[in-house]
């Protein structure tokens, strides 16, 4: 074993620049398939962690907007009444999981201290079906009144265990809620993931049937009554219609209200149904990360297969001597199948640190799980045997190649390639080249994408636009005067009020009778100067006026596609929210969905006089020259001094890009993950192509002499190896373009709007590889082009 590690160390010292390569490309490889295993087996796991996960149901009905896609928005008596009713129930109950952290105050030495906290809010029945592990207390005493459950690792970061209080503002005699359960945390890629505290939800609309937001859950007593308890929803709800008297279309109404569930583990991936977590996982890029996590390690494969190729001129002399000095083959085999695991292992080693390095990095955001050893056991002893193979499996031919020789060949000192070992190399670096090939154009396509999508014109004016939240206090009751004082303000041109954001993937959904037909649109409220600010055109009609918002009722602009779809005219009227009103307008379509989406129904509202949903989300247009710094600095004094209860630090002015990139969130890590890992791949193949023209010049040595005595020239020389690669990479570009033109128009098949496959993408992947190529074949094949011929032919 000694001898054998003193063997290992000097091969290393020997062969420097390919022991280097060789560790740099297996260390890159490595760390990219840890890190890219550690997020697909959070996406493929997501949710199978819960206790009787498979038991487990969303409860969903037929979208009103998008045919095949279903509705997570429940009414809250008719979830209860089919659930209560149901024998195949264990459980049930309503749940809305946290997706954002609230301001909770905490008493520490006599005063109150500001932290936050994720807070979900669940009945009793849904308590049943998510089975909380409790580290101290009883969940069940969440029925208590003004109570909280917090989880182990909430409990600890405050302070906090049974008993102790947290109150909803900083003033002491606040109401307060009482610890009554600290619960061990819940996995981070399941539905409670971000859930750090737990409250009863209140029994509101708990008899109204005509508020439709609550999301619920049911646990089967066996996965195989899913269909019964489908069945039995569409009975209870035929009882429903009879008992309302239903005398319109009652299958009708029946297709519109029909439940129907989603496994608790199929909801992340579905695209039929949202996810109520808000985390919601692309099947597509989950396993494009797996492909492109296979590729890399196929590319450093074939690069570790090659270099102890390359070596084979060079070494074959010492092997063959060892062999006149009585080495058996066996004994020479195992000698290089372990100096390849030692390869490995000092590569597993620095890919553990760079593992590391990305976690503290701000390319750790680009995935969603944690990348801790101790939290991906299985995935870290993945990443290992995977490596162990590759070194067993890419040293196992290169040992039997170079031990076939017999001792008097090798120590002749004649040696050259067999035919079949040089196509087995080109094919495998051809194989490469492919990869490469493949990976740039799909990487340049998803990058042109997403910068079509940012870049796209939505139909409304998206320049110097600052976005932000203000309080239900200021938009209730000092709209108008803090509007005319942020535009005071000269920095600022104007200001315009929305609930919730203009581009959006779900929002308000209103469903209404007209002309015995029941019609569904998206409805989107905003102040009087919405449409005017935003640069949104009025093809029919009027724009909104400042006497709209003085009405006891409301007022609706819809777009063309809702007049086109609906046969809208001006004279109609439409239930709004507090009875019919006018439709005073009708405005040129624009995107209000993110560009997966096309065009549907929709709807501008001004509420008039008595809104019940308050105007909190505040659109900011700045002058073109404005200092942003200064004008956010305004801005948040503004809003404090209009609502001091408000935290100044945490008020939050975004540019509208911002807002509007978080749509397409999912799509910018994909861009950025696969150019990532095509560089790498990219990178790692020129190193095989650097081994190849390594193993090529060693021995041809004596060939390149005799030419350069014949008075060939070092252009001719470099010219003789560059053209065999050229052809190479040619071949490689033509396999590789209809397999990523396949690939390609499937993946931009998913957007409503996408960008053509142009052309150039593929004759620049080409160009790019080309000129790499070259320049790396060239540089490698310099020193022998160059060498003294005399030297050569001696040595040889």
């Amino acid at each position: 074993m000694k001898h054998l590690f003193i063997n290992f160390i000097t091969v290393i010292r020997r062969y420097k620049t390919s022991s280097l390569l060789n560790i740099l490309g297996m260390t890159v490889a490595f760390a990219s398939l840890y890190i890219i295993l550690v997020q697909v087996n959070y996406d493929l796991t997501y949710n199978k962690s819960v206790k009787d996960s498979e038991r487990i149901y969303l409860m969903s009905t037929p979208s009103w907007y998008d045919n095949g896609q279903y509705n997570t928005f429940l009414s809250r008596p008719l979830s209860e009444r089919i659930i209560s009713s149901s024998p195949t129930v264990e459980a049930g109950g309503c749940v809305t999981p946290a997706r954002d952290q609230y301001d909770i105050f905490v008493e520490e030495g006599g005063d109150l201290k500001e932290h936050a906290l994720a807070i979900a809010s669940i009945s009793m029945g849904g308590l049943k079906v998510f089975q909380f592990e409790t580290i101290n207390g009883k969940m069940e005493d969440l029925d208590n009144p003004s109570t909280i459950a917090i989880c182990q690792s909430a409990a600890k970061r405050l302070g906090l265990d049974i008993g102790d209080c947290i109150r909803w503002s900083n003033d002491i005699n606040s109401e307060k809620y009482s610890v009554v359960a600290v619960f061990k945390d819940y996995p981070r890629n399941s539905l409670f993931g971000l859930s750090e505290a737990i409250i009863k939800m209140s029994d509101n609309n708990i008899d109204n049937w005509s508020e439709w937001s609550y999301t619920y859950f049911v646990k089967l007593n066996s996965a195989s009554d899913r269909q019964f308890f489908e069945d039995h929803a569409v009975e209870i709800e035929k009882q429903i219609l009879k008992e309302e008297g239903d005398d319109g279309d009652t299958e009708k109404s029946l297709n519109r209200m029909k439940i129907r569930l989603f496994a608790l583990g199929e909801c992340y991936f579905s695209q039929e149904v949202g996810s109520p977590s808000g985390e919601k996982g692309n099947a597509t890029t989950t396993y494009t990360l797996l492909g492109i996590a296979i590729l890399v390690v196929m590319i450093a494969m074939i690069n570790f297969i090659n270099f102890f190729f390359a070596l084979v001129p060079v070494r074959i002399r010492s092997v063959n001597t060892y062999k006149v000095f009585g080495s058996s083959r066996g004994s020479l085999m195992l000698s290089f199948v372990l100096e390849a695991v030692g390869l490995i292992i000092i590569s597993l080693l620095i890919a553990w640190y760079l593992v590391y390095l990305f976690g503290t990095s701000s390319l750790a955001d680009l995935i969603s799980a944690p990348l801790a050893f101790n939290a991906n056991i299985s995935m870290l002893l993945t990443t290992i045997v995977v490596a162990l193979v590759i070194a067993v499996v890419s040293s196992l031919y290169p040992a039997y190649y170079i031990t076939s020789f017999s001792p008097a060949f090798a120590l002749k000192g004649s040696f050259g390639a067999s035919g079949a070992g040089k196509t087995l190399r080109y094919t495998l670096v051809g194989l490469q080249f492919v990869i490469s090939i493949g990976l740039i154009i799909c990487a340049s396509f998803i990058k042109l994408q997403h910068s079509y999508m940012m870049n796209h014109d939505m139909g409304f004016d998206k320049e110097m636009l600052l976005v932000t939240n203000t309080s239900m206090k200021i938009s209730s009751s000092g709209r108008d005067a803090f509007g005319s004082k942020l535009k005071e303000n000269p920095q600022i041109k104007d200001v315009a009020w929305a609930a919730g954001k203009v581009v959006s993937e779900g929002r308000m959904g209103w469903g209404r009778d007209f002309k015995e037909e029941n019609i569904n649109f998206q409805c989107y409220p905003v102040s009087w100067n919405f449409l005017q600010f935003m640069g949104i055109e009025v093809i029919e009609g009027r724009d909104f006026t400042p006497a709209d918002e003085m009405k006891d009722n409301g007022t609706f602009i819809f777009n063309d596609n809702a007049r086109k779809k609906f046969g809208f005219t001006l004279e109609d009227k439409l239930q709004g929210h507090k009875g019919k009103t006018d439709i005073v307008g009708f405005c040129k379509d624009f995107n209000f969905k993110p560009l997966q989406y096309g065009l549907d129904p929709f709807a501008f509202y001004v509420f008039g006089t008595d809104p019940w949903w308050y105007l909190t989300h505040l659109y900011i247009r700045t002058t073109a020259n404005a200092d942003i710094e200064s004008v956010i600095r305004y801005v948040k004094d503004v809003i404090v001094e209009f609502d001091p209860s408000l935290n100044r630090s945490k008020i939050d002015i975004i540019f509208f890009e911002e807002e509007l990139g978080a749509q397409y969130k999912k799509e910018k890590q994909l861009t950025t993950l696969v150019t990532l890992f095509t560089l790498i791949s990219v990178i790692i193949s020129l190193m095989g192509v650097f081994g190849l023209v390594m193993f090529e010049t060693q021995y041809r040595r004596r060939e390149i002499g005799l030419r350069r005595v014949h008075g060939a020239s070092v252009g001719r020389i470099l010219a003789m190896f560059n053209v065999k690669f050229i052809r190479i990479v040619l071949i490689c570009f033509v396999i590789a373009c209809p397999v990523s033109y396949f690939v390609m128009d499937s993946y931009l098949s998913k957007f409503a709007y996408r960008v053509p496959l142009y052309w150039w993408v593929f004759a620049l992947a080409l160009v790019v590889v080309l000129l790499i190529t070259v320049t790396v074949v060239t540089l490698r094949s310099l020193k022998a082009a160059t060498e003294n011929p005399v030297n050569s032919i001696k040595t040889e």
